[in-house]
């Protein structure tokens, strides 16, 4: 290659690369998927890995955040969880980010779920810090603190294939998504593109919001809310 040819090569990359930053710039700096091993999240025999930079203020920003992940199934399961911390922090603008992100039939068990959570005066039954228990690093021992960026592992439920669902007008696929919160770790939740629709919606998801652990009594440091 001719010294003019490789100056002109990586003008064109830097150009592209500072595209590429401008782009998620744009985003607030929210999230992007990082995709990660062999295979996706409708493989049997992988998984994939789900980051996000932040949790997000408004409405606006969680539409911002599905463009970029709701595409994909695991995609899909972290908005869930940040629709769900948001719905913890402020419940009219949470109801509108679940709304954007579930099936109409799932919507209601969801948000009856997280106001006995949530919105409990019961200091021993309460679990306000359910979400973080989802994000990598994050354990009954150091309080359910997170590391940075938060990322979740989501796979495809090893015991079940794809349904075909006439009601919901898709396909459903069933994942499991890790949790160091529960005795259980892998925590099932169901997602659906329904005909004709961009994003992926979660229809079914019980076991994300169900009692987690408590913060182990002597934990290396108390609970924090995620940024």
């Amino acid at each position: 290659m001719s010294k003019k040819s490789f100056t002109l090569t990586m003008a064109f990359v830097l150009s592209l690369s500072v595209g590429i930053s401008s782009a998620y710039a744009q985003l607030g700096g929210i999230g992007k998927a990082i995709r990660s091993g062999v295979g996706n999240a409708t493989s049997k025999a992988f998984s994939d890995k789900v980051s996000i930079e932040k949790i997000p203020a408004t409405l606006e920003e969680f539409q911002t955040l599905q463009t970029e992940l709701g595409t994909t199934p695991e995609g899909c399961v972290m908005l869930q969880l940040v629709a769900m911390e948001m719905y913890r922090r402020d419940k009219a603008v949470g109801l509108e980010c679940l709304k954007l992100n579930n099936t109409t039939t799932n919507l209601g068990d969801v948000t009856r779920r997280l106001n006995e959570l949530f919105n409990t005066s019961d200091e021993y039954y309460a679990r306000p810090h359910l979400v973080s228990t989802y994000f990598k690093g994050a354990k009954p021992s150091n309080g359910f603190n997170p590391e940075k960026p938060y990322t979740i592992q989501v796979r495809k439920d090893p015991t079940r294939g794809d349904e075909r669902s006439q009601l919901l007008k898709g396909i459903v696929k069933h994942l499991q998504v890790y949790s160091d919160g529960y005795d259980t770790p892998w925590r099932g939740v169901d997602v659906v593109q329904q005909k004709g629709d961009t994003y992926y919606r979660v229809s079914n998801c019980p076991a994300l919001y169900t009692q987690c652990k408590e913060v182990d009594f002597d934990a290396t440091e108390d609970w924090k809310e995620l940024e």
